[in-house]
């Protein structure tokens, strides 16, 4: 009998850790609610790791890329066509007309790598400062009651944010291994970001985009430093009442990032 009691008691005691062990498991999985978000986070992350797999692979033959910090002296002059413009202000031809580049500053940052081992590009985002001479190409004359006039006075200080994409072709001169000149050609587009003057707004003839083709050269001394020279030839992107041509020179130097915070 007292054999029977122990059996029965050991029993009962093995159903009791079994059901004690049973909950606290069950305790431990996830609410329906959490399988429901963790499933939906999932598919996520995969994408995620899809799209960075596809980066990766897509970009895989750009290398190099060092970034550096660019600055340079800007020389700008703009040829101005006021033929669309109707509006009833004048403006004395002789006063508003220098027709000579005057001096602006740019600032920013570039990035220079290699397509597949091969092309050799640069990339840039820079801030523009622009104060330019006005040539205006139409003279207009009530004789003998005015003097010669335009019907435009184009803005010719303002500011731009622009991004540049240049292809780099290394040129055979002098000892390549130490210094390198380069011949460099690609478009660019400047955005006016500074307010646009009532003659302006007047006149309807406000544009903010500027496209632009750029050619010029760059001398690399053995990776310390860029000196560059750059003409671009910009026009309005859009249409205007009063087409502008931008004409720009551009002399600087950059530095690489890495060189200028290192230790």
């Amino acid at each position: 009998m007292h054999i029977i009691k122990l059996i029965i008691q050991r029993v009962l005691y093995s159903f009791l850790v079994i059901f004690i062990l049973s909950n606290t498991v069950a305790a431990q999985k996830l609410s329906l609610k959490e399988k429901d978000k963790s499933y939906l986070v999932q598919p996520g992350k995969d994408r995620i790791k899809k799209i960075k797999k596809s980066l990766a692979k897509t970009f895989k033959d750009f290398t190099g890329n060092d970034v550096s910090l660019l600055g340079s002296l800007n020389l700008s002059k703009q040829n101005i066509n006021d033929k669309g413009i109707t509006a009833p202000v004048n403006y004395l031809y002789n006063s508003v007309n220098s027709n000579t580049f005057k001096p602006g500053f740019t600032g920013g940052f570039r990035i220079d790598g290699i397509y597949k081992e091969k092309h050799r590009y640069t990339f840039s985002l820079a801030m523009n400062r622009i104060s330019s001479g006005t040539h205006y190409k139409n003279k207009y004359t009530q004789s003998p009651f005015l003097d010669e006039f335009t019907h435009f006075k184009a803005d010719n200080k303002f500011t731009t944010l622009s991004l540049a994409a240049r292809y780099k072709k290394l040129l055979p001169i002098n000892d390549m291994k130490q210094h390198k000149f380069y011949a460099v050609l690609g478009p660019s587009i400047d955005y006016r970001i500074s307010a646009t003057s009532n003659d302006n707004l007047l006149d309807g003839a406000a544009n903010r985009l500027i496209v632009n083709a750029d050619i010029g050269s760059e001398f690399d001394n053995n990776g310390y430093y860029v000196l560059f020279a750059h003409y671009k030839w910009g026009n309005n992107l859009l249409r205007s009442m009063a087409p502008i041509q931008l004409n720009r020179f551009e002399i600087g130097i950059s530095f690489k990032v890495k060189d200028i915070f290192k230790n």
